[in-house]
């Protein structure tokens, strides 16, 4: 008994040591990744991904610690970098998650500042460091789309940067976003070969639209609290109502700077439906394929005459966009009728609505495409004529001259084009889509063009068949975008 009572302490003594190895050096000590299994048979583990991020002079480096490194980045001598003092103020300070665990060892960077010997732009910016001890959202993270990368326009910055680099990059290259947007670099006095640089880094190095830097900063608090009110160190608000900076009538064409978290890139750009600028760009719809936070708020359609129910409960809950879409901080970015919608619904009815007003305005859509078609056909005997001009030269048709096509048609294909960039047909803003499909047929009745029953073409057409074409007009509108 003795003896198993003696090798049970042994056991035990043993237990704690590797406990107290794994606090000290992996998220709960000073130094090093967290020693995490292969989250899969034949995937490296996470050490292994991060180790395979660090710089080839930092191979050999050893921990020091973060006090080390306060001695230049802000903690002492009253250097004015703030890094190390904003840091201690974090929940990562007070979780014992220091310099090193994101940067690596820093032995030979203290001895040699560089940055070829420490971890640092672009490679900082993947969330596999964060991911070390971030294990399930970083899983939840790899199955979003924020994951993913659209690569024309990193491409597309590459080859014509002084074009789409002050533009696309600010939103499709998380990396860009955190070296200019985050640090508020003046575009204009952007170099192009710096465009370039970053826009080549992308592709190389960071090739995903957001990654967790993107949207939380590492090295301090913000006070820009989550909808439940913690402090996760967010860049922006997750709640903002005040919509200046997205008005249509205001003369910025490109709101990626926008105050809040998911609005400063799910917004429609402009978005102008003025008749002065409908008039006057008719080659592509003048919002963006992400114009989600202006449809959420009820901003940007051509609203004509009569009351307007601008937006509804799901613009006014605390988080607006991530009550619905990072339910328990799921970082999938999906919305779900099980936890997204409650308590406001149960899983039965929030399914039940959804799949009502989106039939709805599925079949609203289709309607209102026929009626510009009808209109097409009668005016130059072509029913695809109704279209933007980018648009048409896709499909190998010669646009008509735009001086032919009245406002009518005009303010009818942008709220079209306005609810089907959108994507959601329906939860962010019913009310709203409802009352830009009225007034876009309102404006068709004004010029003769017959009604169509859009109850009575679904019975002839299938949601499949709707969709498809729904779905190839978003598309069309989208390379054109390009």
């Amino acid at each position: 008994m003795k003896k198993i009572f003696g090798k049970g302490l042994i056991v035990l003594a043993a237990a704690l040591l590797v406990g107290w190895i794994i606090a000290l050096y992996g998220c709960g000590g000073g130094a090093g990744p967290l020693r995490v299994a292969a989250p899969t048979p034949g995937v490296p583990g996470l050490t292994a991904e991060f180790e395979s991020l660090l710089p080839e002079g930092q191979r050999g480096a050893t921990f020091i610690g973060s006090e080390a490194c306060a001695d230049c980045h802000g903690g002492r001598q009253g250097q004015p970098e703030p890094v190390y003092v904003a840091w201690r103020r974090t929940k990562h300070a007070e979780k014992g998650v220091g310099c090193e665990q994101c940067h690596g060892p820093g032995s030979r960077h203290r001895e040699n500042p560089s940055g070829q010997n420490i971890l640092t732009f672009p490679k900082i910016v993947s969330s596999v460091v964060c991911g070390q001890c971030h294990g399930p959202i970083y899983q939840d993270w790899l199955a979003s789309k924020h994951d993913q990368i659209i690569r024309t326009p990193s491409e597309l910055a590459i080859t014509n940067p002084a074009v789409y680099g002050r533009t696309c990059l600010q939103c499709h290259s998380g990396l860009f976003r955190i070296q200019v947007g985050e640090r508020g670099v003046n575009l204009a006095t952007l170099s192009t070969e710096r465009i370039v640089e970053l826009a080549n880094q992308t592709l190389d190095a960071a090739p995903h639209a957001a990654t967790c830097a993107t949207c939380h900063d590492p090295h301090r608090n913000t006070g820009n609290l989550s909808d439940d009110g913690k402090e996760v160190q967010l860049r922006h608000l997750v709640f903002n109502t005040d919509l200046s900076a997205i008005d249509p009538g205001s003369p910025v064409t490109e709101h990626t700077n926008f105050n809040h978290i998911c609005g400063q890139c799910h917004n429609g750009r402009g978005a102008d439906p003025s008749d002065a600028t409908l008039t006057r760009a008719t080659a592509r719809p003048n919002m963006h394929d992400s114009n989600q936070f202006n449809m959420l708020m009820g901003i940007g359609g051509v609203e004509g005459t009569g009351p307007v129910i601008r937006n509804t409960a799901h613009a006014q809950i605390p988080g607006q966009c991530s009550t619905c879409h990072m339910p328990r901080s799921r970082h999938t970015m999906t919305a779900s009728y099980d936890i997204s919608c409650t308590p406001c619904h149960t899983p039965a009815d929030a399914a039940a609505r959804t799949a009502t007003v989106k039939a709805e305005v599925e079949t609203a859509l289709y309607a209102l495409r026929r009626r510009m078609e009808q209109w097409a056909q009668a005016t130059f005997g072509d029913n695809a004529l109704w279209d933007y001009t980018a648009l048409l030269a896709q499909e190998g048709k010669t646009p008509p001259d735009q001086a032919q096509v009245p406002i009518q048609v005009k303010r009818a294909r942008h709220n079209y084009y306005f609810v089907l960039r959108d994507r959601c047909f329906g939860p962010h803003n019913a009310p709203y889509i409802r009352h830009l499909i009225r007034v876009a047929n309102e404006n068709l009745d004004a010029i003769n063009v017959p009604r169509v029953n859009p109850w009575a073409l679904a019975s002839r057409v299938s949601r499949s068949e709707i969709r498809s074409l729904l779905e190839r007009d978003r598309r069309r509108a989208l390379s054109a975008d390009h």
